[in-house]
């Protein structure tokens, strides 16, 4: 961490324009990863999609298909 402290600015810049992941570690451990704001909200995305699909297949949640959403809020008629 504090060869990260003095490189913050560097190490952010480069997370945030590149694709590059960099782990911050405190006494040999990960304590934290700077990552590009894009490919968290990608990760976020994917993560959201996987448990939809995971409580739909578990039946626990309902799947709702575009044209039945449009037909319940009286879209499109």
């Amino acid at each position: 961490m504090t060869e990260a402290r003095a490189q913050f600015g560097t190490l952010v810049r480069r997370a945030a324009h590149s694709h590059d992941r960099i782990a911050i570690t405190d006494h040999g451990h990960t304590a934290a990863i700077l990552i590009n704001p894009q490919d968290l909200m990608d990760l976020e995305d994917e993560l959201a999609i996987a448990r939809y699909r995971a409580k739909v297949a578990a039946g626990t949640d309902e799947y709702v298909s575009h044209e039945e959403l449009g037909r319940r809020l009286g879209l499109g008629q």
